[in-house]
């Protein structure tokens, strides 16, 4: 009789947003427990934190002028 053998299991692919999140909070709890020591753990997850909060960056100066027609639309 011959020995049976298991089919392979093939995992499932992972949700891209999970991976991305388990990674950030890899980076994030990496980062406080080290207190950002400069290893390359530390300078991505400033790469990645750069990236994540460049939206709230300070507005590009504009002259009064130049903005007023889109105030006036806004309103």
């Amino acid at each position: 009789m011959a020995p049976q053998t298991e089919t392979p299991r093939i995992p499932e692919i992972a949700d891209e947003t999970d991976v991305m999140r388990e990674q950030l909070e890899y980076l994030i709890e990496h980062a406080a427990e080290a207190d950002e020591c400069d290893c390359s753990e530390c300078r991505r997850y400033l790469r990645v934190r750069a990236i994540l909060l460049e939206i709230f960056g300070e507005p590009q100066q504009a002259k009064v002028q130049e903005m007023a027609p889109q105030l006036v639309k806004a309103a």
